[in-house]
């Protein structure tokens, strides 16, 4: 079983080649290029992440209820890789809206079922197996960052060249898709009946708890968009955050596996703690208005992100026992994250537009540090 974990976290890998060609210079290229707002660019990644995630509950109830994943999965990447080349023709951050939309939708289609596989995969070691899965997912984000910089600063940063690396980014995602139809075997899972409805209200009190608790931290806290543009901000140069966006990648990668172990090893609660920590202390750094902090920053971002991605996944999976409705569980946590995701892009942009770029940073010090606290008093 774990081969196919292995698959799957390559199939990963060179969708997130492609993403990560385009994902560290896209708020770069709506801000110089299309002249878009701050505002503007929260509400192109709020809106997407919002689509992304009212089709994970979906797509994650169906696949229980059908006992089907893989059919999802395939479609999800597959709708990804066909809308990125697009972006090439964009002229309005309108264009660029629509773009991104259909890109998270393919997202949102394939996520929760492909979160269920893994579990069903995991043999036990759910930590472990997201560790894995997010490890190589993040050494994919290396090497299209890498990819992106090297482009750039060889040929320069001019509009011309930012929109063939959206064209190129295409090929990487496509291969993924192949490999995934041709390698990845169904697991064997139970339909769920038809009569069976899955609601919050059925699910582990705990679990209810923890997909609150994130959805608060999820409200006063950034995704990558505004990490870039704060970057720029505190005085790192264009041509060289996609870099620095590299260096957050491999960082990423490399503290992924480590924190899956370490989340197996001691309690998930106290290691989902310390994420909530090391946000407050990323958010800290980038108030610092220097350069040298700017790259530290994206230090305590890629730790900060390894432990997010692969404690929350592993620790939903050890709160619900059943296979029969692991699909809906991932697929109602990322449905309430994106919700308030949207929200907290909108309005992270909205304030950096109407107070500066430090109060969005200085609010989610703040907020982060504090629900810390009230995490390990709810899961002592």
């Amino acid at each position: 079983m774990r081969k196919y974990v292995i698959i799957l976290g390559i199939v990963s890998l060179l969708t997130d080649i492609s993403s990560e060609m385009i994902f560290p210079i896209l708020p770069i290229f709506l801000e110089k290029f299309l002249y878009a707002t701050k505002t503007q660019i929260g509400l192109i990644e709020g809106l997407a992440a919002l689509i992304t995630s009212f089709l994970k509950v979906f797509s994650g109830y169906l696949s229980d209820k059908i006992g089907k994943r893989k059919l999802l999965v395939v479609l999800g990447y597959t709708l990804s890789a066909f809308s990125k080349p697009l972006l090439y023709f964009a002229t309005s951050w309108i264009d660029v809206l629509w773009i991104r939309a259909l890109e998270r939708t393919g997202k949102g289609v394939r996520t929760a079922p492909r979160d269920a596989m893994i579990s069903s995969f995991s043999e036990g070691k759910s930590g472990q197996a997201f560790g894995i899965h997010r490890g190589m997912d993040t050494a994919g984000a290396v090497l299209g960052s890498l990819f992106t910089f090297l482009f750039l600063i060889y040929f320069g940063e001019t509009e011309e060249n930012f929109r063939k690396i959206f064209l190129y980014a295409f090929f990487p995602a496509i291969a993924a898709v192949v490999i995934l139809i041709a390698f990845v075997k169904e697991p064997k899972i139970n339909k769920t009946s038809s009569e069976i409805k899955i609601s919050f209200k059925d699910l582990p009190s705990d679990f209810k708890k923890f997909v609150i608790i994130q959805s608060v931290f999820t409200l006063f806290t950034m995704n990558y968009t505004f990490i870039i543009l704060k970057a720029n901000d505190v005085g790192i140069s264009i041509g060289f955050i996609p870099l620095a966006y590299l260096l957050f990648n491999i960082v990423y990668a490399f503290s992924s596996f480590p924190f899956g172990i370490f989340s197996d090893k001691i309690e998930k609660t106290k290691a989902m703690l310390l994420t909530y920590i090391l946000f407050s202390i990323t958010s800290f750094v980038f108030l610092i208005k220097n350069s040298f902090f700017g790259w530290l920053g994206f230090i305590f971002y890629g730790i900060f992100m390894s432990g997010y991605e692969v404690v929350s996944r592993a620790f939903i999976s050890d709160l619900i026992k059943s296979e029969k409705i692991k699909g809906s569980a991932y697929g109602i946590y990322h449905t309430l994250i994106g919700i308030t995701s949207f929200l907290s892009m909108l309005i992270a942009g909205i304030l950096w537009d109407k107070f500066g770029s430090y109060m969005p940073f200085l609010i989610s010090c703040v907020i982060s540090l504090f629900l810390s606290f009230t995490f390990g008093k709810l899961f002592r």
